[in-house]
C-alpha cells in the first residue's frame, strides 16, 4: 500500500453541517481526521431579504441542504462569539457582537467542536484573506465605515486584527489548534477588466505609501514599475518572443531577474516587502500569544509567485505550514488554465506578430512552465491529458513542495472551482491527487465539503486510504 493522501475537509456556512456526530463518523471512516472551517460565523435569521442564500447554489451536499430544512433559505453571517473589548485595544475597528438570537446556535458548534476533539480530530479556522474589514475569520462587518476603506497588503490593522481575532476565536473554541491565513496576494492576470488585473489593483493608498516610505522605496517608482512591466508585454515581435524564449527561459517566475531589473525592481520589491511584512507580523503576533498554535499561510502557484509578492522559500521562516494553490480549473476566476488562457489570449492581442502558438510558447519560457504538445493552451477548457498532469501539474507541484520546505510543512489547497467556472472533473481530481502522491505529498485542504458529489468522495476516499 502506498502512502496515504489525506484532506483537511474544508466546511463553509452553513457551519451546521458538522452538528451530526454522523458527519465526523463518515469523515473518519475515510481516514481523514483533519477539518477546517472557512467562515468561524453563524446564520442569523435577519428577514426574508437579508443577506445571503445558503447553502450557496453549488453548496448542494445533502448535509448542506439538510442542515438548514431541507432548502435554502436567507441568513445574514454574525459573528460566533462576543469580542473581549480588552484585546481590541488601540484598533480602529471595533469587532463584531454575537447577536442574542443565535446562541442556542454557538451552543451546538461548541458541543460539535467539543465531539470532534473527543474523537481525535484536528481542527483549524480560517482567516479569509485577512478580511479583518468583515470581522475576520468571516463573522461579519465590523462597522458601516469598514467599507469605505481601501483594504491595503499594509494597512497595520490587518495584521492586529488577526492577531486579537486570533486570540478571542481560541479563548472560546480551545478545541482550534491551527490557523489557515489565506494570503495576502497581488494580482497577476494581465486581462483588461478580469478581478484580478494587475493594473486594475488599488495599490496606491496612503497605507502602502507609508510602507514604502518606511522602506526606502519611493512609491512613484512602484508605480513607474507597474506601467513599464504592460509596456514590456506589449512590445514583443516575433523576432523578439524567439530570442527571449531561447535566451531568458524562466526569466519572469524567477526572483532574482526582477531585482536586477531597475524598471520593475521597485514594484517586485515593493510588493515581495509587503506580503511579507503582513504574513510575518501575523505570524510572530500570533506565536506571541498562542505558542503551541499552527499557522498555515497560501499562495498562488509558483509561476506567480514573483508577481503576487509571495516567496516560499522566504517563509518557510515564518509560517508552520505552506497552502500554495493547486488550483486547475478553466474558464472562470483564479484556476490556472483559464489564466495561461487569459495570459496568451491577451499576448497577441497586445503584439501584432504573435500567434497563439508563439504566445504560449513565450508564456511557457517566460514562467518556466512546461507544456505538452497534446494539450494545446486552445484545449484547455477540454479534459486534461495524461501528458499534462506529468509534465505541467508536476512541475509545478514539485516547485511548491521544494519551497515550502519538506512534506510535513506542505499543504495545498485542492480546488474543483470557483466563480461559475468549469470543474474539475472526476478523472481530473484523481490524476491530480496521484501526481502529488507521487511527488511526496501527504496532506491537502479540500475545498470544499459542502460541494462534495459522491464521484469525488469517491476519489477521494481512493486516495485517502493510501
Amino acid at each position: 500500500m502506498t502512502q496515504p493522501l489525506r484532506p483537511i475537509m474544508l466546511v463553509r456556512p452553513p457551519n451546521a453541517i458538522i452538528y451530526e456526530e454522523s458527519f465526523w463518523d463518515e469523515l473518519a471512516d475515510a481516514g481523514i481526521r483533519e477539518v477546517a472551517l472557512q467562515w468561524l460565523c453563524l446564520l442569523d435569521d435577519q428577514g426574508p431579504d437579508a443577506g445571503n442564500v445558503y447553502p450557496q447554489p453549488e453548496d448542494t451536499h445533502p448535509r448542506a441542504v439538510a442542515s438548514v430544512g431541507g432548502q435554502p433559505v436567507k441568513r445574514v453571517p454574525v459573528a460566533a462569539y462576543s469580542p473581549n473589548p480588552e484585546l481590541y485595544e488601540g484598533l480602529d475597528w471595533a469587532p463584531p457582537v454575537m447577536p442574542d438570537s443565535v446562541r442556542s446556535q454557538q451552543e451546538e458548534l461548541k458541543a460539535a467542536l467539543r465531539l470532534a476533539a473527543e474523537k481525535g480530530f484536528r481542527i483549524y479556522v480560517m482567516d479569509d484573506k485577512g478580511y479583518f474589514l468583515h470581522g475576520s475569520f468571516g463573522t461579519g462587518r465590523l462597522n458601516p465605515d469598514a467599507a469605505k476603506r481601501t483594504p491595503s497588503v499594509t494597512d497595520p490593522d490587518g495584521p492586529a486584527m488577526t492577531v486579537a481575532r486570533a486570540r478571542d476565536t481560541i479563548a472560546n473554541f480551545p478545541e482550534i489548534s491551527g490557523l489557515m491565513l489565506d494570503g495576502p496576494d497581488f494580482k497577476w492576470e494581465i486581462k483588461p477588466g478580469h478581478r484580478d488585473d494587475m493594473w486594475a489593483e488599488p495599490i496606491d493608498t496612503e497605507a502602502n505609501r507609508a510602507f514604502a516610505r518606511s522602506n526606502d522605496i519611493d512609491f512613484e517608482t512602484v508605480l513607474d514599475g507597474r506601467s513599464r512591466f504592460r509596456d514590456f508585454l506589449s512590445s514583443f515581435t516575433a523576432d523578439s518572443a524567439r530570442s527571449f524564449i531561447a535566451d531568458q527561459h524562466g526569466a519572469l517566475a524567477d526572483h532574482a531577474w526582477w531585482s536586477l531589473h531597475p524598471e520593475f525592481s521597485p514594484w517586485y520589491s515593493f510588493k515581495q516587502q509587503a506580503v511579507e511584512w503582513s504574513v510575518s507580523t501575523s505570524y510572530t503576533g500570533v506565536k506571541s500569544h498562542l505558542p503551541d498554535i499552527a499557522v498555515g499561510n497560501s499562495s498562488r502557484l509558483p509561476f506567480s509567485t514573483t508577481l503576487t509578492g509571495s516567496n516560499l522559500a522566504r517563509k518557510q521562516r515564518y509560517t508552520d505550514f505552506q497552502m500554495p494553490k493547486e488550483y486547475w480549473w478553466s474558464e472562470g476566476v483564479a484556476g490556472f488554465r483559464g489564466t495561461v488562457v487569459n495570459w496568451v489570449d491577451t499576448l497577441v492581442e497586445w503584439n501584432a506578430e504573435l500567434d497563439e502558438k508563439l504566445a504560449s510558447e513565450l508564456f511557457s519560457a517566460m514562467f518556466d512552465y512546461p507544456m505538452p504538445a497534446d494539450y494545446p493552451v486552445a484545449s484547455y477548457s477540454e479534459e486534461a491529458t495524461d501528458e499534462w498532469f506529468t509534465t505541467s501539474v508536476r512541475d509545478q507541484t514539485l516547485k511548491m513542495l521544494r519551497d515550502s520546505g519538506d512534506a510535513e510543512r506542505f499543504v495545498p489547497w485542492v480546488g474543483l472551482e470557483h466563480f461559475g467556472s468549469n470543474w474539475l472533473t472526476p478523472s481530473e481530481l484523481d490524476r491530480l491527487l496521484a501526481e502529488m502522491k507521487t511527488s511526496g505529498a501527504e496532506r491537502y485542504c479540500y475545498f470544499v465539503y459542502n460541494s462534495l458529489r459522491p464521484e469525488y468522495w469517491d476519489v477521494i476516499r481512493k486516495h485517502s486510504a493510501g
